[in-house]
């Protein structure tokens, strides 16, 4: 994943210039000034956004702790039914 932010990140800059190139500035187009707001978008995606391995550690842990609290309360819940079929079966 980390390869896939490089290269988004990086296709940024010629998708800047591409866009640039049809505006139209003194003369001239805006494929330099394109390219330069690709970059900048490039250098703001490497370092605002987190990497997905991060998120996916932080979720991780996360579903993990839910998991067991959700496990625990299913094996109680299934301890106290089986306590109540096996009174109420003892009656008959």
């Amino acid at each position: 994943m980390k390869y896939l932010k490089i290269i988004v990140g990086l296709g940024l800059i010629p998708l800047g210039v591409f866009a640039g190139s049809y505006a139209i500035f003194d003369g001239g187009n805006g494929a330099f000034l394109g390219g330069i707001l690709g970059g900048i978008l490039c250098c703001l995606l490497f370092w605002s956004v987190p990497s997905l391995d991060e998120q996916h550690q932080i979720n991780n842990n996360v579903n993990k702790e839910a998991l067991d609290k959700a496990a625990s309360s299913l094996q109680e819940a299934q301890i106290e039914e089986q306590t109540l079929y096996r009174a109420l079966t003892r009656r008959h």
